[in-house]
């Protein structure tokens, strides 16, 4: 069993397309894990093995694997590159302690690679940026890295000088260690390295000459003995490259072909080498900022899930990295999230397809549990006595809303419990109900995201279904008065009969008030006992307005006058008299409908300050002000919510997929005309009198 300073946990970022998949795949044969190098569609470690996966050929799901180097277990995690998948990786980066972030040597810095390093600037974790595609025939890794440098400002410096580029590209010479890889595609037996060739070599010093430079700016004793002696001395530039990268000071490019494989060993010898051991990162902090805990095998257990994965034939799978302590099999924990007490199951490790059984995962280990019965994603299991609940980045928002459709009778509530179990699996996925619309509602990060999830749970449930846009949620009010409305109920059946008579007052109310019902009955002309029967009966009845069936808001009812009779009046005819004396009042009193107004922060680069702010317009909305972060643009408006529907992907299309954004619910506010009249038709509301 590896020791916590034997392991290193390293997430793999970086945007769609990009070869993240391919690179761990290529890492694993390296390492003899898998016995073939796997390629798009036939991954030989079971990544990217799921029905949605292989259909859309992309990434969908974090996932783990282990492979052994040089001595050393790396827990190597994939992630999807699209951005509707966001917080899968993000989840994954909170439970690693340093990453690999892969940029096309073709296609250059994309948006899912700026995405990535800004999250690893708020986390203050070491990361090493990987140029794949080397043997790509467009690669253009010195355009790339001039790309890299302009746009993120960092302190990026060559690990290594190619062989050829493009289709002539035949492998890498490793500038820290004087190794190279060049003429034949790495295999298992190939790790050794070759002496650099003659003609390489002053292209080698140069190179590194700069690094010797970068490396020794970062720290004031290196600076010093680099302007004495004019050099560093290796062990000096070992220390001093591990010791840069994890502060955070150097970022170093190293540069692969997956498919070859070439520049894999260099890179695997450099993340044993220069990424930080769980025990040199620093402790992990409590939600409630009370508490950390570091990576020591004799502290109290602590477990981070990262990832559930809910397989059809083996169950609930969780992944977890272990955070303090020594977590065992059988062993006795909380979930501190909840509060629910859990037994862990079987633990294992290895890869997604092939795992095997561990009896113990120690501090700083990423493992497999089995069958937990009610921890989710994003929880922390931990000791019973010293529960810690683990602090994680917020959540990204979910920006796009869609109702739920199922076909045939009896199958709403399978629709439901499943997805609740998919979301389990998917921290980045809402599910709920609506309880205006009666609707099922799915909440997630773009399109793609709830087409996904749509596929998923026809597959796993059996069941038809579609996507529908949401129900927006209109409501309903008054601009006028009403004086002395009657409520009657009055019936005679032979035997006891019914009756009820009340009247009231009607005055609107400003925005946000919601409702008052005030009792002026004087005399005894209503019982006491049957005062709260009218305003039950008013308050049942404000559910479904006069316009288009919407709620009602922001009114006063005065309760003014009524009549009784001995013997017929009751708690029921009292109700009905309320309810009737509203939706005549609500009639008489100029009712209106009201829509959402949703608060809209967008964040773009500037060039593309001026086709957003006219989207915003065209949409019927207010821009409220704009401000300036770093390159970026940042811009507020107040946009009515139902025509937000389609922002996600229209923001994309405008700014190539380079911008975000933020949307809530602000306010309330009158709806125009036109949309009203829109509104009230396609409701096909029909005002109908209700008897009880």
């Amino acid at each position: 069993m590896s020791t916590t300073a034997d392991i290193r946990n390293v997430v793999v970022l970086g945007h769609k397309g990009a070869g993240k998949t391919s690179l761990v795949e290529a890492a694993l044969f390296l390492a003899r894990v898998t016995p073939k190098l796997g390629k798009a569609g036939d991954r030989a470690s079971g990544l990217d093995d799921s029905p949605e996966e292989r259909a859309h050929m992309t990434t969908l799901e974090a996932r783990p694997a282990s492979l052994k180097w040089n001595g050393k277990k790396i827990n190597l995690v994939d992630t999807p590159g699209e951005a509707s998948f966001v917080a899968e990786a993000r989840l994954a980066l909170a439970a690693c302690d340093a990453a690999l972030v892969c940029v096309s040597a073709r296609d250059g810095l994309q948006t899912g690679t700026e995405r990535a390093l800004g999250w690893l600037r708020e986390q203050r974790k070491p990361c090493l940026l990987v140029l794949t595609k080397m043997d790509d025939e467009h690669a253009r890794p010195d355009e790339v890295v001039a790309e890299i440098k302009q746009q993120i400002k960092a302190p990026v410096t060559l690990m290594e000088i190619p062989d050829g580029v493009g289709q002539q590209f035949h492998g890498v010479i490793a500038v820290r260690t004087g190794k190279a890889w060049i003429g034949t595609p790495e295999a298992p037996n190939s790790t050794a390295g070759l002496p650099i060739p003659p003609e390489s070599r002053p292209r080698v010093d140069e190179a590194r000459a700069h690094l010797v430079d970068d490396v020794a700016g970062t720290d004031d004793s290196l600076t010093e003995r680099y302007l004495n002696d004019g050099d560093l001395s290796q062990e000096e530039l070992d220390a001093g490259a591990k010791k840069a990268v994890a502060q955070g000071k150097l970022i170093p490019v190293y540069e692969v072909s997956c498919t070859m494989p070439s520049g894999i060993v260099a890179l695997l010898d450099s993340i044993v080498d220069l990424l930080p051991s769980p025990d040199a990162r620093p402790p992990f902090e409590s939600a409630s900022g009370s508490e950390t805990r570091e990576a020591k095998a004799d502290a109290p257990v602590a477990a981070l899930v990262f990832k559930t994965h809910v397989d059809p034939h083996a169950g609930k799978v969780s992944y977890a990295r272990v955070l303090s302590g020594t977590l065992k099999q059988d062993m006795n924990v909380v979930d501190a999230t909840t509060g629910q007490r859990e037994r862990v199951g079987v633990l294992s490790q290895g890869t997604w397809k092939e795992t095997k059984p561990v009896g113990e995962a120690v501090a700083g280990d990423i493992v497999a549990i089995a069958k937990l019965k009610t921890a989710k994603t994003g929880d922390t299991l931990s000791d019973e006595k010293r529960t810690f609940v683990a602090k994680l980045p917020s959540p990204p928002p979910a920006l796009y809303s869609r109702t739920l459709i199922v076909e045939g009778k009896g199958v709403e509530d399978k629709a439901a419990q499943m997805l609740h179990r998919i979301c389990e699996e998917d921290p980045g996925l809402v599910f709920k109900h609506d309880a205006v619309s009666r609707e099922m509602l799915i909440e997630g990060l773009g399109a793609l995201h709830l087409d996904i999830t749509l596929e998923r749970l026809r597959r796993r449930a059996s069941i038809d279904c579609r996507l529908g846009p949401p129900r927006i949620p209109y409501r309903e009010t008054v601009r006028g008065r009403a004086q002395h409305v009657e409520g009657k109920l009055k019936k005679q059946t032979g035997g006891h009969g019914q009756f009820a008579v009340c009247y009231i007052d009607l005055e609107p109310l400003p925005h946000g008030s919601g409702f008052e019902f005030v009792d002026d009955v004087v005399g005894g002309v209503i019982p006491r006992q049957f005062i709260p029967s009218v305003e039950k009966g008013i308050r049942k009845a404000m559910d479904r307005g006069v316009l288009a069936g919407y709620p009602v808001v922001d009114f006063r009812v005065r309760l003014v006058d009524g009549k009784y009779h001995a013997v017929d009046s009751s708690d029921a005819a009292f109700q009905v008299a309320g309810a009737r004396a509203l939706r005549a009042a609500l009639l008489a009193s100029q009712p209106v409908l009201l829509e959402p107004i949703a608060k809209l922060e967008v964040t773009v680069p500037g060039d593309y300050l001026g086709d957003v702010i006219g989207d915003i317009n065209a949409r019927g909305g207010r821009v409220t002000g704009t401000n300036s972060v770093g390159s970026n643009s940042v811009v507020e408006a107040l946009v009515p919510l139902a025509n937000t529907n389609d922002y996600e992907p229209k923001l994309t299309s405008i700014t190539s997929g380079r911008g975000s954004f933020t949307i809530g619910f602000d306010h309330y506010d009158y709806c125009p005309p036109h949309t009203a009249d829109k509104v009230v038709k396609e409701s096909g509301f029909k005002h109908v009198e209700e008897e009880d």
